[in-house]
């Protein structure tokens, strides 16, 4: 008997589920897909820890290796990283590792951004074609989204980030990498130039959501979520939480 388990077979069609799930929710000017050879400035922390799922029977998986979208970008050769940019990261990852948190299903949601200063941006962009952003949250069990700065709302850091980066650079393109929908106040705000959900897409996400960048694969993905344009213009928010009953 042949073996039906062809692994190529199933990371090709992982790959593709992953890339046409992407949700694309602004692009002006049409700066997706990214012209090839441009070199990127990639910001974010998440660059260095793409969640692939969340935590939790569900997601603490065994897999022998997870491809994050920093890792798609430099083996690809449609794209350059700025590698001083991302030395910058680097240095400052040593002093700040991931937080896994303690005990079962208990790694935060978020992971503390990196503060940035005028210098280390501007020094990206003129070094950069255009700026790729990486967001992160992951999700589990036994703990609700919360209205908190790293939960549903965006932190401090996160918030400075996305205003200096767009403000300095003429194409930006934020990348989603959550599990869940997350408040969007920030996209008028910052005005990026493209705003793409790339969800949480598996150990090999990261090539999915290149093959998106690159315009391999359109970002044909729809929202199974309305985002409201405030949390508490859902009618549930005021009963959602309470430790004996919620209220629908």
């Amino acid at each position: 008997m042949s073996n039906l388990f062809d692994l190529n077979k199933y990371a090709a069609c992982a790959r593709q589920a992953a890339a046409e799930g992407c949700v694309l929710l602004r692009n002006e000017g049409q700066v997706l897909p990214l012209p090839k050879g441009s070199k990127l400035a990639v910001f974010g922390r998440s660059q260095f820890n793409y969640y692939k799922s969340g935590t939790g029977s569900g997601g603490m998986v065994n897999v022998n290796k997870v491809v994050s979208i920093l890792d798609a970008l430099e083996e690809s050769e449609e794209y350059t990283v700025d590698a001083e940019l991302k030395q910058v990261y680097e240095d400052w990852l040593k002093e700040h590792p991931f937080d896994n948190g303690v005990g079962w299903a208990a790694e935060p949601w978020f992971q503390a951004e990196m503060p940035l200063d005028e210098a280390t941006v501007q020094n990206a962009k003129e070094a950069a074609d255009a700026a790729v952003i990486i967001l992160g949250r992951t999700a589990g069990e036994d703990k609700d989204n919360l209205i908190e700065e790293g939960s549903y709302l965006l932190t401090k850091e996160e918030e400075r980030m996305l205003k200096m980066v767009c403000g300095a650079f003429e194409k930006t393109v934020v990348l989603l990498n959550v599990g869940n929908i997350i408040d969007m106040k920030w996209v008028e705000e910052a005005k990026p130039s493209a705003v793409l959900y790339c969800w949480q897409g598996g150990q090999i996400g990261g090539l999915a959501v290149l093959d998106v960048l690159s315009g391999k694969v359109p970002a044909s993905g729809r929202l199974s979520d309305t985002i409201a344009s405030d949390i508490y213009d859902y009618p549930s928010t005021v009963n959602f939480g309470d430790a004996k009953e919620n209220v629908y």
